[in-house]
């Protein structure tokens, strides 16, 4: 397995994360808008989002992973980021991005887990200013349901999982991305 320290967003990816968010900032929920700013800031934190995605995608390719990465309408909740298939099974995966050195924690809507669960979390940091991504690590659907850490900080009840919460990439491999490799 080879984990980089940092993925560098390639050209043809930052522009494929571009062009989404500018086609979705005005059908991004305002439920999901907790930061101010408008459809611009909209457009902003959708772009870091999918920029974190992008290098997770990275990860993925280099490592010859076979996925399905989400192709929904900009218009539309996606069912997941990627998803990845074994042979006895279907994993969904949703990559959580963060962009400041104080995050320490990685967020889900208690109302999106309930409605629309993913099977595994990637949290993921983006050094926007270098357009790097490093992979943080990751937790389960049922880790984080086990944990039943749940914050509001005046913008809907989140589930929390800390830095210290998170598995390491390295386990994630070992347990299941070695798995879709074999299911090809």
């Amino acid at each position: 397995m080879v984990l980089r320290d940092e993925y560098i967003i390639t050209p043809d990816l930052y522009q494929e994360a571009f062009r989404y968010a500018q086609a979705s900032r005005a059908y991004t929920s305002n439920r999901h808008d907790f930061h101010e700013g408008g459809l611009n800031n909209k457009q902003q934190k959708m772009f870091e989002g999918k920029l974190g995605e992008k290098g997770f995608k990275m990860f993925l390719i280099e490592n010859g992973i076979p996925f399905t990465e989400d192709h929904s309408s900009p218009q539309e909740r996606d069912e997941y980021d990627f998803l990845l298939t074994t042979a006895d099974r279907q994993y969904l995966l949703d990559v959580k991005t963060r962009t400041k050195s104080f995050h320490t924690r990685t967020l889900e809507m208690v109302e999106q887990a309930q409605s629309h669960p993913k099977d595994i979390f990637i949290s993921a940091r983006l050094f926007p200013e270098r357009n790097a991504v490093k992979l943080l690590g990751w937790y389960s659907f049922q880790d984080m349901i086990e944990a039943n850490r749940i914050e509001n900080n005046g913008y809907l009840d989140n589930y929390v999982m800390y830095d210290s919460d998170l598995h390491p990439i390295k386990e994630l491999y070992d347990l299941i991305l070695k798995n879709c490799i074999q299911a090809k």
